[in-house]
């Protein structure tokens, strides 16, 4: 097969269309609506209290936790991540996060389970 100049052209075009639908296919990976998980959250195990919210574009959990010795408040902070559609923290380790829309419970891996902490006037 011989191709002239213009046809060269042509399909290179082609291809670098399709090349681009197809990248942009492969971005648009399935997402958990993030805005879902904002609010505050207690463990059903008796973990620390959790508290997701959006600071600008990105989305933060703070972990309400106590010292040992004096039973202080010690807030940390970590910045929620996504990876291939898994959302996770890092904390030294890797922390799973999935969140379940049908029963507004979040599940932390390995700390387990969440529930919304409802407001008062709810």
């Amino acid at each position: 097969m011989n191709f002239n100049r213009k046809q060269l052209l042509l399909m290179s075009s082609y291809l670098i269309g399709v090349a681009t639908i197809m990248l942009q296919a492969c971005t648009d990976v399935k997402s958990t609506d993030r805005d879902k998980l904002c609010g505050n959250w207690e463990s059903v195990e008796g973990k620390p209290d959790v508290l997701i919210y959006r600071e600008g574009d990105a989305y933060k959990i703070t972990v309400f936790s106590r010292t040992r010795m004096r039973r202080k408040m010690k807030p940390q902070t970590y910045l929620l991540q996504e990876e291939n559609g898994n959302l996770f923290i890092h904390t030294g380790f890797r922390v799973d996060v999935s969140y379940n829309a049908a029963t507004d419970v979040i599940t932390f891996s390995p700390n387990g389970d969440y529930v919304r902490i409802k407001e008062k006037d709810e």
